[in-house]
């Protein structure tokens, strides 16, 4: 680690008193990966101690997505659910470290992909394709719903393993639509599954194209790219980066690209929350 040495404090794993709330919604999208056939998607929603108040005219926008296997509920307790990553928002919020903001806990499966949860390819579909849901369905329903600020500026998306992928996904697709990413274990597949472990080189260059290609090469961003040393996603994601460091990713006004190893870490949410403490007091 360099700048990112903060621990969460143990404290901050406890409830606090008058925290944020969390509520569930379901909103209509389709299958974009195959027949369009229309499906009902859930997620869930952290809004901060004293959104009902509105003292706050508008609020920024935290994106999460779970890992291979996981679902809406995951980023928040962990595996093995003995966590809880809104403890630490709300302890953020309330020591003034991190802005109030939104967080909104998606899921790149549904109903009918079932066979995904233990198919790592079938899973892989879905992140490849899941952007095309963020930019028609969820952001405009978020926006719409709740007192957002609602442009790229204030948009963060950040995901963990294949939520991880889903990131890169989404940073490819919806540049125009979210400034801020936080890619945690997890490399880009535009190549194949892994690509940034077999070819990281032809990775760098095709995301680079892919943008050139959308026409968003000339637009800023902020990518914060964690993994542990430990992290079975450590050889892949740092060999990526570094490809990505070497062909000039951060050249240009506004485009930062950072990327740290956290000591000892492991694939697991212990960690991720580490990552998400540091970042997001940085993000936002």
């Amino acid at each position: 680690m360099s700048d990112y040495t903060r621990r969460v404090p143990k404290e901050y794993y406890e409830a606090v008193d008058n925290g944020g709330k969390l509520e569930e919604i379901t909103y209509d999208s389709v299958v974009y990966c195959a027949d369009k056939a229309p499906v009902k998607k859930r997620a869930l929603v952290y809004l901060p101690a004293g959104y009902d108040d509105k003292t706050i005219d508008a609020y920024r926008v935290l994106y999460l997505m779970h890992g291979g296997g996981g679902n809406e509920e995951e980023f928040i307790y962990g595996q093995d659910r003995s966590l809880s990553l809104l403890h630490i928002i709300d302890h953020m919020i309330a020591s003034g470290e991190l802005k109030p903001l939104i967080i909104v806990m998606p899921s790149f499966y549904y109903s009918d992909s079932q066979s995904a949860l233990h198919d790592i390819k079938e899973a892989g579909i879905l992140t490849k394709h899941y952007h095309n849901e963020l930019r028609n369905d969820l952001i405009p329903l978020i926006d719409k719903k709740y007192r957002t600020i609602a442009d790229r500026e204030h948009r963060a998306f950040g995901g963990f393993s294949m939520g991880s992928e889903t990131t890169w996904e989404v940073m490819l697709n919806c540049l125009d639509l979210v400034k801020n990413f936080m890619p945690l274990s997890g490399d880009c597949w535009i190549v194949e599954e892994k690509g940034g472990a077999t070819f990281p080189e032809k990775t760098s260059e095709l995301m680079k194209k892919y943008l050139e290609d959308k026409g968003f090469a000339d637009l800023s961003y902020n990518v914060f790219a964690f993994t542990g040393d430990e992290d079975i996603a450590f050889p892949a994601l740092s060999a990526q980066i570094k490809c990505m460091l070497k062909d000039g990713w951060n050249n240009g006004p506004e485009k930062v690209l950072k990327f740290e190893s956290w000591k000892e870490g492991t694939h697991c949410y212990q960690y991720i929350y580490e990552y998400i403490y540091n970042i997001l007091a940085e993000v936002f």
